[in-house]
């Protein structure tokens, strides 16, 4: 843990520790942008020969890792802590740069792909909490945001180096830059929320304040309050054997998915997850040779239009990172997706009059601009904004499970997307497919139009108490005085 000078800023410290979390966040980018070069390049030499369906195993392996991934989170993350989450993390993500740089075989990419996979399930999740656990509530939304950027700036370095580097050459390299992640969260503090639900209040204040300053006090009283009010109410019980435990874990359960403040964010989460993996960005950069060919008909200027793509999408994000301390969540999150949906119904209605030979005029500039439209789209609303939104939502209390949820969902979204879009395109084609995106992602706008209340400047303990529908402190205080004015009486 590494605790520096008092004239360092909070803000400076903040971001110091939210850092090893992007870095490892740039690693995920890169392993979904490697999948251009390993495809692409696999195709054409067949060097390792893959048919459809090997391809579509290849490539959606990461949705099932990442469950699996997701499954030991909670373990992790609730009974060890949020920082050795992240050294895991990075260490089987730098082992599956390693696998893949000496494969030679389908079956040594799968195993490269499986331990991607798995810290990819392992530190998404738990990579949004950390941030949100370390940050104060007026940097939160901008730090959140850096999760999707660093994505992005991973994808991007992964399309760059294949212009000119193979995909053996590429993932050693990559091997490299993920490295950073690794070494920085061996020296970052673990989550004062982590620290504060084992009972370690004090350790909790010192890391706290060195993260936050002096002037955040009032939330941090107010998380201890709420966890000794927690375990208050869980202490008088005895300890059980082992079917009494069994029986408590389905207990618990049956009683937590009765909370207002878990089952609401969970609903929520899932349909942001939905945005998130269907806005096309993943089908588009894993699927590129085949949405390149339908725009454009031909897949020469691949690579370079996938690069200013990738540029083009981190500068969308950038401004939603500004957007995001000025402007609330609700209006720029329906706004953004909105204007997806419609990017769309655009390139699926271009690629059918195109394929069908109804266009007076065509030029490959139509393609680059509604293929560069989309990324807008996705760049600026569907993918920062889903991410933001959905890490402030979790509850403290049952953090661990909520998560574990959101990503079983996430990742069974993740698999069905990548396996499904080959076996779609062959039925339905391109266009086809763009529409029934667009047709989900309406559904999952009118679902949250009701359900998803604003987070902008609120904590995490106010977001909580809102799904709650009142505060446990407050509702403490308030039997408390009531119990004195009985005592007193």
């Amino acid at each position: 843990m590494c605790f520096g000078k008092q004239s360092i800023t909070p803000f400076v410290k903040q971001c110091f520790a939210v850092s090893s979390v992007t870095f490892n966040m740039m690693s995920y980018g890169m392993v979904i942008g490697f999948n251009v070069s390993l495809f692409s390049e696999l195709r054409k030499s067949q060097e390792i020969p893959l048919d459809r369906d090997s391809e579509s195993w290849l490539a959606s392996l990461i949705g099932i890792t990442t469950f699996i991934g997701a499954l030991f989170t909670p373990i992790i993350i609730d009974s060890i802590g949020r920082r050795p989450a992240v050294i895991t993390s990075s260490v089987l993500m730098v082992s599956g740069w390693i696998t893949l740089s000496l494969a030679s075989s389908l079956p040594v990419l799968l195993v490269a792909k499986f331990l991607q996979g798995m810290s990819v399930g392992l530190g998404s999740t738990m990579g949004g909490l950390l941030i949100a656990e370390y940050s104060s509530p007026k940097y939160r939304g901008s730090f959140m945001a850096t999760i999707l950027t660093s994505l992005l700036l991973g994808s991007l370095i992964s399309h760059l180096f294949g212009l000119f580097y193979n995909w053996h050459q590429i993932s050693t390299i990559l091997g490299f830059f993920s490295l950073p992640g690794l070494i920085i969260s061996l020296f970052s503090p673990e989550s004062p929320v982590f620290l504060a639900t084992k009972g370690r209040y004090e350790q909790c204040r010192k890391v706290f304040r060195w993260l936050r300053g002096p002037n955040e006090d009032d939330e941090l009283e107010k998380m201890i309050k709420t966890d000794l009010i927690v375990k208050e109410s869980k202490k008088s019980r005895p300890k059980k054997t082992m079917s009494k435990i069994i029986q408590k874990k389905l207990t618990y359960v049956i009683l937590t998915f009765k909370k207002r403040e878990f089952y609401i964010p969970v609903f929520i989460v899932m349909h942001l997850s939905a945005i998130h993996q269907f806005c096309g960005a993943l089908v588009y950069d894993t699927y590129a040779f085949d949405i390149h060919k339908a725009l454009y008909g031909t897949d020469i200027y691949m690579f370079k239009v996938i690069a200013s793509l990738d540029i083009q999408r981190i500068l969308s994000t950038v401004v939603t990172v500004y957007l995001t301390s000025r402007v609330r969540r609700r209006p720029l999150l329906f706004t953004l997706v909105g204007l997806n949906i419609l990017a769309y119904i655009f390139a699926a209605g271009y690629i059918y009059a195109r394929r069908h030979s109804l266009l007076p005029f065509d030029h490959m500039a139509i393609g680059v601009f509604l293929h560069h439209f989309h990324y807008f789209t996705n760049g600026a609303g569907s993918m920062p904004l889903t991410t933001i939104i959905s890490n402030e939502l979790f509850p403290t209390a049952d953090k661990g499970f909520c998560g574990l949820i959101c990503s079983m969902v996430f990742s069974m979204f993740m698999f069905a997307n990548i396996k499904s879009a080959p076996y779609l395109f062959s039925l339905i084609d391109v266009e086809g497919t763009l529409c029934a995106y667009a047709l989900l992602l309406f559904y999952c706008q009118v679902m949250l139009y009701y359900m998803l209340p604003e987070t902008k400047d609120k904590t995490l303990q106010e977001i909580e108490d809102k799904f709650r529908g009142f505060s446990l402190v407050d509702r403490a205080e308030v039997l408390k005085t009531k119990d004195d004015e009985d005592v007193s009486n």
